[in-house]
């Protein structure tokens, strides 16, 4: 089995587009780079609201026992 090789996948593809997309961020102006950011802040807000509350659900019985 020594001799055997592995395949992978062309990933060519995915790597192109990767590639195309960091140009396109790097060609875009200073406000399209923080309109991008204010819109990916609001895309994950939803996502730190229920950490937060994790967060406090489980400190929550540590601070009504003191």
């Amino acid at each position: 089995m020594s001799g055997a090789r592995k395949w992978y996948p062309d990933n060519s593809g995915i790597f192109a587009r990767k590639a195309e997309g960091r140009r396109e961020r790097a060609r875009a102006s200073f406000a399209e780079k923080l309109a991008a950011m204010d819109a990916l802040k609001e895309r994950v807000a939803p996502i730190v609201r229920a950490r937060e509350a994790r967060r406090q659900s489980l400190l929550s019985p540590v601070s009504d026992q003191l």
